[in-house]
Parts: structure tokens; C-alpha cells; sequence
């Protein structure tokens, strides 16, 4: 299930019902590239979740997260099939909350 919503965060999903929330400024504002490769990172939390798997686990930060690396790598593999460049690519996963240094630690973890 997929619910739109107001809330602040752009695009998540709810450990406790596994649904996906999409913001609906989100939804109205981005390309539609953008909001399929996120929404196919949504899908792989969604099924790791229904694994048993802890998405939102403290210990790590959120670019050295384990599912958030898994999600991003198969993400990264959907993006090459859709022929997004490179260049594309490490833009796609700069994202407004995490630092430069961060950025490029994410793109080294989930790139080839």
C-alpha cells in the first residue's frame, strides 16, 4: 500500500504497517526518473522489513546503514538498466540530508 500524505519526510515507509508514504509536494514537484528509482528503494525496504530486518537501525548512520546500503546498491543496478549515467547516478544519491563527505562515502558503498 502507498499512502500520500503532508508530512515532511518525502518518501518512507512505516515499519509498523509497511506501507510507503510519499509526500504529495514530493509527488507533485519531482521527475518522473527521480520518483521511480525511489520508489523502487522504497519496495526493497518493504521487503526487507518483511524479513525481519531493523530499517532504521540507531547504531549505524543513515549512509552506513546496511539496508539503506542494500537499497541503494539495487537501486543503482535499476538506474544503470534505465541508462542513467554515472554522473546521473551520483547525483541521484546526493540527498539533502546527509553531509558532502557522507555523499561520497554512500556512492563508494553502492557504486562499482
Amino acid at each position: 500500500l502507498v499512502n500520500i500524505n503532508r508530512h515532511p519526510w518525502i518518501i518512507w515507509v512505516n515499519e509498523e504497517n509497511g506501507e510507503i508514504n510519499i509526500n504529495e509536494d514530493y509527488l507533485r514537484e519531482n521527475d518522473m526518473q527521480t520518483m521511480h528509482l525511489d520508489v523502487v528503494h522504497e519496495l526493497i525496504h518493504v521487503k526487507q522489513l518483511s524479513e525481519g530486518k531493523e530499517l532504521f537501525d540507531a547504531r549505524f548512520s543513515y549512509v552506513d546503514r546496511p539496508t539503506e546500503i542494500e537499497a541503494y546498491r539495487l537501486t543503482v543496478e535499476e538506474a544503470l538498466d534505465m541508462g542513467l549515467s554515472r554522473e546521473d547516478i551520483v547525483d541521484y544519491l546526493r540527498v539533502d540530508w546527509v553531509t558532502e563527505e557522507e555523499h561520497q562515502r554512500l556512492v563508494k558503498a553502492v557504486m562499482k
